[in-house]
């Protein structure tokens, strides 16, 4: 009976990491669809600011340095907003690049070195918990269940661990 419900609980951890990991390449296709929608924004805007310095003949990084090099402190401050959206924008195309262009081994790592925390914190708040049918999904709730085993097996040996000194304890004052 009990080596059963051992046995149970084993499989429930391990069903438990693949659900879990499975969520990972659903999360990120979702973080990048939200990524994307800033970087498409920002070219808009982007965009708009390069057509306004074409009106007078200049690039936009001449447009952006005459706004900076302002002597009116409201100026130069629309120079440094400017200047931040663009810096901004290729922050992000670089960072939604990587990940477009990774292979799915390395797109934990490239989210966690290029991942932008805001937007990641959005995605989480409208995240939706789904079951990915893909060759990538499986491949994480492969290594979940790999994962979920070994937090199994190291639970059991910390529980037995434990109980086990309990145990001894308790046979030692008995003497």
């Amino acid at each position: 009976m009990l080596k059963g419900l051992v046995g149970l609980i084993d499989r429930l951890f391990a069903v438990m990491g693949a659900l879990a990991f499975s969520q990972f390449p659903l999360y990120i296709q979702q973080y990048q669809q939200n990524l994307l929608g800033h970087v498409e924004e920002l070219k808009i805007q982007l965009q708009a600011m390069q057509s306004a310095a074409s009106v007078t003949g200049k690039s936009l990084q001449q447009y952006i340095v005459k706004f900076l090099n302002s002597a009116d402190t409201d100026f130069q401050l629309q120079g440094a907003l400017m200047n931040n959206m663009v810096e901004r924008y290729y922050t992000l195309n670089d960072s939604f690049q990587a990940l477009q262009e990774a292979s799915i081994y390395f797109k934990p790592f490239l989210f966690i070195k290029y991942g932008d925390w805001k937007i990641a914190k959005l995605t989480w708040q409208s995240y939706k918990i789904g079951i990915s049918f893909t060759s990538e999904g499986a491949i994480y709730a492969g290594i979940g269940v790999i994962v979920g085993v070994a937090i199994y097996g190291l639970l059991n040996k910390l529980i037995k661990g434990l109980w086990g000194y309990y145990y001894q304890a308790a046979e030692k004052s008995r003497i």
